[in-house]
């Protein structure tokens, strides 16, 4: 690279404390890229987060990552118009897109004395209400008391479902931890009867919401659901992108955004302030990620109605530090940048040398 900006990666293998099952099966971690952007007033982080279940891998992530001519992006997020040019990457590989996007809006927030959320938009509440949720993956029957107790504190507990203990995971979180239950089967049902025969085994008081029961392209299932219950369907899996909005109108009643899945923080932006357009609930959510993939969403809370970023509490090497979580949201160290801090040593290579 001859210009003033140097983009580097690093291989990393995220290791949960617990292995940490859904519908999609069980797994000891997530394999993740990390870029690093460096230029004249510094350094900036992204993220790409890669879980199993999705098609890109680090080194697909990496082959898309050289293609990109960061000389380019960064004159292009310094205009502050932030609407995405590089759109064919999203479809090409959206975690690509979204570790240096997010790479590149920490350097520059970083640069211009600000946080990320203030720099993409700086009308934006820097601080609001919003309910955090921590996730209990699938896992023994046994341990569920022990591995809620390494929890944090949080306004709701997610229920990963999707499996033959469902009815029993149900009635044994219950007996042991009294928060709200979210419950997220993972496309993991398989018909409108099972659904309802799960659910029935919650507290009608303790239910407050379900999200993606059912396969991504069934929304007549999901429009079947929501129609029987008084609580929100939440698509997940069902939302990739902007356009997938408007279709979720009349089906779901809240969206499930997330970094990896919408292909970076100015899109996930975008998506999130056309979905309260559209009267739906947002929910920032997470693939697993590090501190530094969860500060980016956590830079957009002021948008959402629940913040679904607890990936660094079920870590137990996370390379990044300085994100914290209370009842009423999420905490970051720092108002500069992503405002979290790298603690471990990544082994970087360059990009393009």
């Amino acid at each position: 690279m001859n210009g003033p900006y140097r983009l580097d990666y690093a291989r990393y293998r995220l290791l949960f404390r617990h292995p940490f099952g859904t519908a999609h099966g069980l797994r000891d971690g997530t394999d993740a890229v990390f870029v690093r952007l460096t230029g004249p007033a510094g350094v900036g982080y992204g993220e790409a987060a890669l879980p199993p279940y999705v098609e890109e891998t680090q080194d697909s992530v990496i082959s898309v990552i050289r293609s990109i001519d960061i000389e380019q992006l960064v004159p292009h997020y310094m205009k502050r118009s932030f609407q995405p040019e590089q759109g064919a990457l999203v479809t090409v590989s959206p975690a690509a897109r979204a570790a240096v996007s997010t790479a590149v809006l920490d350097y520059l927030s970083r640069r211009a004395g600000s946080s990320v959320g203030g720099y993409l938009a700086p009308s934006m509440p820097a601080k609001t209400w919003a309910l955090t949720s921590v996730t209990l993956g699938h896992g023994s029957l046994s341990d569920i008391e022990q591995r809620i107790s390494e929890l944090p504190s949080s306004s709701l507990i997610k229920v990963k479902l999707g499996g033959p203990d469902d009815i029993a995971t149900l009635k044994t979180v219950q007996g042991c931890d009294p928060r709200p239950l979210f419950l997220d089967a993972n496309q993991g049902w398989t018909g409108l009867s099972q659904a309802l025969r799960v659910l029935e085994a919650v507290e009608p008081a303790r239910l407050h919401s379900v999200e993606q029961p059912f396969g991504k392209d069934r929304w007549d299932l999901h429009a079947a659901l929501q129609a029987e219950l008084d609580v929100p369907v939440y698509g997940d899996e069902s939302i990739q992108g902007m356009d997938d909005l408007e279709r979720a109108v009349d089906v779901f009643r809240g969206v499930n955004i997330k970094l990896m899945k919408c292909g970076g923080l100015d899109v996930a932006w975008h998506m999130a302030e056309r979905a309260k357009e559209l009267g739906l609930l947002v929910m920032l959510g997470c693939m697993s990620e590090s501190s530094l993939g969860c500060a980016a969403m956590a830079q957009l809370q002021a948008l959402a109605h629940i913040l679904d970023l607890d990936g660094p509490w079920l870590l137990r090497n996370d390379p990044f530090s300085g994100l914290t979580m209370a009842v009423g949201g999420m905490g970051i160290r720092s108002e500069l940048g992503l405002g979290v801090d790298l603690i471990s040593t990544l082994d970087w290579h360059p990009i393009g040398a």
